[in-house]
């Protein structure tokens, strides 16, 4: 009788998997997990108690299979599987993003003391990705070898990737004892794998398209449009999240140790989060560079004609790109 007398009102969830991946990627979401942010910000819109179960995955393939199994509700990964579901969801449950996570840089390490640039790259290398062609860690890679070899080549260096962890990565690149002599990381285990002197860079994303949000946050149409509320506490956490970086770097230093096991120091993860190299951004930019490429080599079927096509009104009152 009170939902009819409502007109049907529907009550929003109140048990919601989030994933995420590994590294400091990840840091406004982590976050928002130490300090209870999204149950706080759920009470206040009247939601709640909620329970969250939090889920840490490797590779936006990972990430798009918990999404659309209905496994997790929201995940984190690259602009680029996060484009890839889009593509194929338009039209039904609607992947789009709810908020941008990292615009940091993407190192290219090595451990072969012969290649020192991806040009020098052969087929005895094997380069270590979350996952082969659709991660944004696989389209850095692309992207690479077609700015250095020109138009057509972008899958020139695809037959040398391997499928590993970033953990897994850095231990293997760091002993040199297996076939991984390359990784496509962010600075957090790139840091790590330099620390060593048998690790060196090869390429930075930057060089070749500039600072760009590349890891984002996203659920379904479908989701945001059952859970308005809900989704705006998460946007709201991850808000309090993104000032909590900029205002107070050793606490989320303390954080991210809290949450990730780490062979980092805190002084260490402060001085990440002081590196140009690594920067967050609520609102994404620059993603039409991926969404761009992607489209041009036929990832993607549909072109973006805007940021706003792949991401929920949640954001497009602000200035994204």
């Amino acid at each position: 009788m009170a939902l009819l007398s409502s007109g049907g009102a529907r009550a929003e969830a109140t048990d919601l998997t989030i994933a995420i991946q590994y590294g400091l990627s990840y840091l406004p979401l982590m976050v928002a997990k130490n300090h209870g942010l999204i149950e706080k910000y759920a009470a206040a819109e009247g939601i709640g108690p909620i329970k969250i179960n939090w889920l840490v995955l490797n590779g936006g393939v990972a990430a798009n299979d918990a999404l659309l199994s209905g496994n997790a509700q929201i995940v984190s990964a690259g602009i680029s599987p996060l484009l890839a579901a889009w593509d194929r969801t338009r039209g039904g449950i609607g992947v789009k993003a709810i908020s941008g996570l990292d615009s940091s840089a993407f190192w290219i390490n090595s451990n072969n003391p012969n290649v020192r640039s991806i040009r020098d790259l052969t087929d005895k290398d094997r380069i270590a990705v979350p996952a082969v062609k659709v991660s944004i860690n696989s389209v850095v890679l692309q992207i690479a070898a077609e700015k250095e070899f020109g138009p057509g080549h972008h899958y020139d260096f695809e037959a040398l990737t391997t499928p590993l962890s970033p953990p897994d990565a850095t231990a293997a690149l760091v002993s040199g004892k297996t076939e991984i002599t390359g990784h496509v990381t962010t600075p957090t285990y790139g840091t790590l794998q330099l620390a060593h002197p048998n690790v060196h860079r090869i390429f930075n994303s930057r060089d070749v398209i500039g600072e760009a949000t590349l890891v984002l946050s996203y659920t379904t149409q479908k989701f945001y449009d059952e859970n308005p509320k809900l989704t705006a506490a998460v946007v709201k956490a991850m808000g309090d999240g993104f000032a909590l970086i900029k205002r107070d770097k050793a606490e989320a230093a303390r954080i991210y140790l809290a949450e990730e096991r780490s062979k980092l120091t805190q002084d260490e993860v402060v001085a990440l989060l002081n590196n140009p190299d690594i920067s967050y951004s609520q609102i994404p930019h620059n993603t039409g560079v991926i969404a761009d490429y992607m489209h041009r080599t036929g990832s993607i079927k549909t072109k973006p004609a805007s940021w706003k096509d792949y991401t929920l009104p949640i954001l497009h009152s602000e200035t994204g790109s």
